[in-house]
């Protein structure tokens, strides 16, 4: 029993595809059932899973010629009826690399024998072994004719063993797209089509099984079921284009890729049924060459077979063409198609001239006229570079008299004289003119045509000329007047004389030169200067007319270039004289430069050097580093600030020397670079800021001059009486009501602003303002240099200090004298360095000066006696008048006797 149920299920396992074969590269078996025992040509039979196989390197092999295995698929080769139950044989398989063996046995069943033997032991099937409730997947052939409906597949559960069960199935196919496709039987579990598939439309469907007991109880789960499609070969391939329409170059070699056809079929992707097959049925025009085109049948790819495809001969080609399906066989499914190919131009044919030979007649003066066109043929297209034509001279023109382009319009070749010709030279030209296209030429040696053309040229009567038109003339510069330099001489192209013809000067720059009028001499009529701005690199242009005598409009010009020579005639000169040196920098020297205008060798390196006399310039000063065009120079010891003047020796080449001195400071500078203008070079140039900056600076101090004048004078003026009025009650007293010390406010010894005057003081006469000390102002007749004797008419106070003029009105400034028996003593000569108190110090002086001649005109003669009119009887006090033997004006205790009338006025006085 156990041995019949095992051959019942392997019968039962039949009615499944397998499509899938595990492990194809090793020994394996393929069972496969058929519906009919008819068995047609390239009917497909099953696909073989070789994924785990090298496919490339496999070489494939039946033992059953009836059948053959291509890309995984095993198809029947011709047609034949099956008359046994069973068809096997096996299918060989080898790696060509591994040469590792390997067989797949094949067993074919048929469905009709199959169904037989089940019915005849259905009954015990049921009996004795219970049905498993599983997924039970199968297949459907596409397109089948019936007759409908039409079974498929049973679905049996277990649990009919002992309950009754009503099948049902859901899903795509049966309430759903395309419904009622399919359908079961509920108390068998068979399943019905009803009508046709088409793959196509509908690869597989995806249904559902229910298993349900009586009274509605489903005991089993849903049962999934995967219905395939099995393809047949229904679909015909197609072209993607109904037209292939290609541009292809002529001439090409070979073997060249036109295009590559592309066609689709809708049958089942790798399958034998889309394996397609092209070909080419037909050429037109034929060609005497036979098929100008071949076919890849594989890949659809078109060559050319020859390389004599001429556009000129025939510029399209029309190829039938046919695609099939089921590798071409013959019983496979095709379509037709077409190919169109234009051939594109290619520089094939060369331009050729319509006439060899050409003859002209060219007048000697002409130039700048087209004087030939030469036509030319291309039987490539007009237009393109294929044809165009290029034009060149190729022999004759060695002197470049001739040009040649071409016509865009026409494409003629155009000759033109560019350049004068000379009869007396040359009477006749040959000119060898080629032409070429554009492109390069292919499909033959590359042949330039040539065309010939024979030049005549005629003579004229032409003016003189200069031969060769530039001159050069050299000499030294300097050299005396008069001097011949050389001569330009033109002459008559025909006869070759230079009779008749006259000379003048068109050009000379600096008038340096004169020209003989009739021979052309060159003389010097100026010194020529070698530097002078009208040389240039050594080279000096005259520009010269020459012209027949009897017809003055022939004529030429021609340029004769002097060159010159250099001379020693300048001395090296220093770049600048005014240099400083900072304390405080970091570097105690200054660079001197020099300059000379000659060449070399009459110009640098220099030689810097300092001069013997005197002596104590090279004890304080030493040179160093020469460098040719520069030095340096540094003090040997350390020198005190302020200004020095250094004597200096350069030296050229030839030893012409120039004397020079130097102005260097040494100074303090702030920023440790420069002197920041306290002691900076005269040669200091304002810039518009600096300008500015002194503007308005001027600006201000004349505002601080006008408001210290005002505060001086207009103040007082408002509230003053004059002096020596004529009133009822005129009265003349001191003016001693000012506030704030009155002179005694002129003490200018706190501003500390010294004055360096030298070790001697010059002769001077004037008024002396003293400061500090009693304040008197004294008055001297001149004085000199410390230690001198002074002739002083009033007493000089010691230890005074302040500001004095001099007999020309010249401020000097914060001078410090002591009064020793007649002697001024001198104390400070230095220079302050506090310039904004030397600035008020000047600003003070002046005002004081202006307010000393306004007191001095307002001041009375001393023996001048006025009186004091009053009212009523006389003053017991006595007359208040200036006391005619008080001569001293700086002295105020004469009032002491004038009585208790002046008490107050008197002690005002004394305290201003």
């Amino acid at each position: 029993m156990c041995g019949h149920a095992g051959r019942i299920a392997a019968l039962a396992s039949l009615l499944l595809v397998f499509a899938r074969l595990e492990d194809a590269c090793f020994n394996n078996s393929l069972e496969v059932v058929l519906e009919s025992r008819t068995i047609t040509a390239g009917q497909l039979i099953s696909k073989v899973d070789l994924d785990g196989c090298q496919q490339g390197t496999l070489q494939i092999g039946s033992s059953d010629a009836r059948f053959v295995m291509k890309s995984g698929v095993l198809y029947a080769v011709s047609g034949f009826n099956a008359t046994a139950d069973q068809i096997t044989f096996d299918i060989y398989l080898e790696d060509s690399v591994t040469q590792d063996p390997s067989k797949i046995h094949v067993r074919l069943l048929f469905a009709a024998k199959l169904k037989e033997q089940g019915r005849k032991r259905r009954a015990v099937l049921l009996h004795r072994q219970k049905r498993r409730w599983q997924p039970m997947p199968f297949k459907l052939t596409e397109n089948s004719i019936g007759p409908f409906p039409k079974y498929v597949q049973t679905i049996r559960s277990d649990d009919e063993q002992g309950h009754t069960i009503s099948y049902h199935i859901s899903g795509q196919g049966v309430d759903k797209h395309p419904a009622n496709l399919f359908s079961v039987e509920s108390d068998t579990g068979r399943i019905f089509v009803s009508r046709p598939v088409d793959r196509e439309e509908f690869p597989s469907f995806k249904l559902f099984g229910k298993a349900i007991r009586k009274g509605g109880i489903m005991h089993e789960r849903l049962l999934d079921l995967t219905i395939k499609v099995m393809d047949v070969n229904d679909n015909v391939p197609m072209f993607t284009e109904k037209e292939f329409v290609v541009n292809f170059p002529e001439c090409s070699a070979a073997g060249t890729s036109v295009t590559t056809l592309i066609a689709t079929d809708k049958d089942e992707p790798n399958t034998i049924n889309t394996l397609l097959v092209y070909r080419i049925l037909s050429q037109e025009p034929s060609s005497r060459f036979g098929s100008f085109f071949s076919i890849d049948g594989k890949t659809g790819e078109i060559k050319t077979n020859s390389d004599k495809l001429n556009r000129e001969e025939q510029n399209t080609y029309t190829l039938e063409v046919e695609v099939q399906d089921l590798d071409g066989k013959s019983y496979g499914l095709s379509s037709r198609g077409k190919v169109v190919i234009h051939l594109t131009d290619m520089n094939d044919h060369p331009p050729t001239f319509k006439e060899s030979r050409y003859t002209i007649d060219v007048k000697e003066t002409e130039s700048n006229i087209m004087v030939l066109r030469m036509p030319v043929e291309d039987k490539d297209i007009a237009g393109t570079n294929a044809s165009r034509a290029v034009f060149k001279i190729v022999k004759g023109n060695e002197n470049g008299n001739f040009n040649v382009s071409t016509d865009p319009k026409t494409n003629e070749g155009l000759l033109y004289v560019v350049k004068p010709l000379d009869a007396e030279t040359t009477r006749l030209l040959q000119l060898d003119v080629a032409v070429e296209n554009e492109a390069p030429l292919i499909g033959k040696a590359s042949q330039q045509q040539v065309a010939k053309v024979t030049v005549n040229v005629l003579d004229v009567d032409e003016g003189p000329e200069f031969v060769p038109s530039v001159k050069h003339l050299w000499t030294e510069e300097n050299v005396a007047l008069r001097t011949t330099l050389g001569s330009f001489t033109a002459r008559d192209p025909e006869t070759q004389s230079s009779d008749n013809i006259r000379y003048r000067k068109l050009t000379d720059p600096a008038d340096w030169v004169s020209i003989d009028p009739n021979t052309g001499q060159i003389q010097t009529a100026a010194i020529l200067d070698r530097e002078s701005m009208y040389v240039k690199h050594n080279k000096y242009n005259v520009t010269v007319l020459a012209m027949e005598d009897k017809d003055h409009s022939r004529s030429c010009t021609g340029t004769v270039v002097i060159n010159l020579h250099d001379v020693n005639d300048n001395s090296p000169v220093i770049s600048n004289t005014n240099l400083y040196i900072c304390e405080n920098g970091d570097h105690h020297f200054v660079n001197i430069s020099a300059e000379d205008l000659d060449a070399s060798p009459n110009a640098a390196p220099f030689t810097f050097l300092l001069p013997n006399d005197p002596l104590e310039i090279k004890k304080k000063w030493e040179i160093f580093d020469n460098a040719g065009s520069y030095a340096f120079m540094k003090p040997k010891g350390s020198l005190i600030p302020g200004h020095y003047k250094v004597p200096i020796i350069i030296q050229d080449q030839q030893h012409h020397e120039t004397k020079d001195t130097l102005k260097i400071v040494i100074c303090e500078c702030p920023n440790k670079l420069n002197c920041a203008g306290r002691l900076a070079s005269k040669k200091a140039v304002l810039g518009g800021l600096g300008i500015l900056v002194m503007f308005l600076a001027a600006l201000c101090l004349l505002c601080l001059l006008l408001a210290a004048f005002a505060l001086y004078c207009g103040g007082d003026r408002k509230i003053k009486a004059p002096l020596g009025s004529q009133g009822q009650y005129h009265q003349t007293l001191i003016v001693s009501n000012e506030e704030g010390g009155g002179q005694q406010d002129m003490n200018l010894s706190s501003l500390d602003v010294p004055v360096n005057h030298g070790e001697n003081m010059r002769q001077m006469h004037g008024t002396l303002g003293m400061g500090t000390g009693s304040g008197v102002k004294q008055t001297f007749s001149s004085f000199r240099g410390a230690g001198t004797e002074v002739d002083m008419g009033q007493q000089m106070v010691d230890g005074s200090s302040g500001a004095f003029y001099d007999q020309n009105g010249t401020l000097i400034v914060d001078r410090t004298l002591y009064v020793d028996g007649g002697t001024i003593v001198d104390d400070d000569y230095t220079m302050g360095r506090r310039k904004s108190h030397g600035l008020m110090e000047l600003l003070r002086s002046q005002v004081d000066r202006v307010y000393e001649d306004e007191q001095d005109d307002q001041e009375m003669p001393f023996e001048y006696v006025h009186g004091y009119p009053h009212d009523g009887e006389n003053s017991v006090q006595g007359s208040v008048g200036y006391d005619s033997d008080m001569m001293d004006p700086s002295r105020v205790d004469y009032m002491n006797g004038v009585g208790t009338k002046f008490g107050t006025l008197t002690n005002i006085s004394l305290k201003k």
